[in-house]
């Protein structure tokens, strides 16, 4: 089973975020130079900091709520408020 914390601390990024339906889909470039999709799950609401480099840093998970934190964990690059982010490797 995937963890979000292996996200964290390991050079990824977050990529293009986009609606699908009354969902949200956002891409992850990984380190290596592959790529993942988080799906959302009843998303309440999703807020982006482009203003922020997109590296990430820890992710913290907590009652529904998907922090993803820059490389000095100081401030939120994405929060997501949903039931569930589901995690699909690209193939």
């Amino acid at each position: 089973m995937f963890q979000m914390t292996q996200l964290g601390n390991n050079n990824n990024e977050i990529g293009t975020i986009s609606r699908v339906g009354n969902e949200y889909q956002i891409e992850i470039r990984l380190w290596d130079g592959g790529r993942c999709i988080l799906r959302t799950v009843d998303c309440q609401r999703i807020t982006h900091n482009v203003a922020l480099v997109d590296a990430i840093g820890t992710v913290t998970v907590e009652d529904g709520l998907y922090r993803f934190w820059t490389v000095d964990d100081e401030e939120v690059i994405l929060e997501v408020a949903a039931r569930d982010l589901i995690w699909e490797p690209e193939e």
